[in-house]
């Protein structure tokens, strides 16, 4: 049987000015085709209904977007924060709680890595670029893209390098990343100038990765292993 995966819903403002649930069509895609099926879980201040879906899915994937609020990691906002959104942070932050007392299966991604890291205690570089002034790396792109953009080198013994070895491609589209790892999280991929890339939970099955899988994956099946891992972990709930 398929596991049902709990696809953690972002804000935005549609076309007509709507605020909305968005999800991008490259997370579900992904699901799909490691073999899972996406369950959408929309924005609500309300989680009274929360553990109901806590309980029915067999996975949760947090997807990319804005940046965290520093007040929940305690630092004053960077002029090169990005936009934020406390109410999203607050929602996302109560599913992980749940999907943390059930111990089920995670993969974080981008922004969802950041949360995670956050929740957990860690920090952040609010601003690659202002922090590592020396790198040659663009870790933030000006557009979407589906190629990749830099290497990084995966730790030995990790869950990552299972999967992919000691060094992979990837793509980058984001402007902050682990500073401090929180607790029980250990980093597992770094880029060439050392911008933390990837980390995974100690004991929980949770995998964190800072690049966009999602979007590889449109363009060849590099990046399947990753989703194909998640899911099988999902199936054993």
């Amino acid at each position: 049987m398929k596991p049902l995966i709990a696809v953690i819903g972002h804000t935005d403002v549609n076309r007509f000015g709507s605020n909305t649930t968005s999800t991008p069509l490259a997370y579900t895609s992904s699901i799909e085709k490691a073999g899972g099926v996406p369950v959408i879980v929309p924005f609500t201040e309300d989680y009274s209904g929360l553990p109901a879906v806590a309980d029915l899915v067999q996975g949760f994937l947090f997807p990319g977007g804005y940046d965290v609020d520093p007040d929940f990691y305690h630092e004053a906002p960077s002029s090169k924060l990005g936009k934020t959104d406390k109410a999203l942070d607050r929602f996302q932050l109560a599913v992980l709680e749940l999907a943390m007392e059930r111990e089920k299966p995670l993969l974080a991604i981008c922004r969802g890595t950041q949360l995670i890291n956050v929740a957990l205690g860690g920090t952040l570089f609010q601003d690659i670029p202002s922090r590592f002034e020396s790198s040659t790396l663009k870790h933030m792109q000006e557009t979407l893209t589906f190629d990749t953009d830099h290497s990084v080198e995966i730790d030995p013994g990790s869950r990552l390098h299972d999967l992919f070895g000691p060094r992979m491609e990837i793509n980058s589209r984001h402007h902050q990343s682990i500073r401090e790892p929180g607790k029980g999280l250990e980093i597992t991929a770094r880029a060439p100038d050392g911008v933390v890339e990837a980390a995974q939970h100690k004991t929980l099955p949770m995998d964190l990765v800072q690049w966009h899988p999602e979007l590889m994956l449109q363009k060849n099946d590099a990046m399947l292993p990753l989703f194909q891992s998640f899911v099988e972990k999902c199936k054993n709930q």
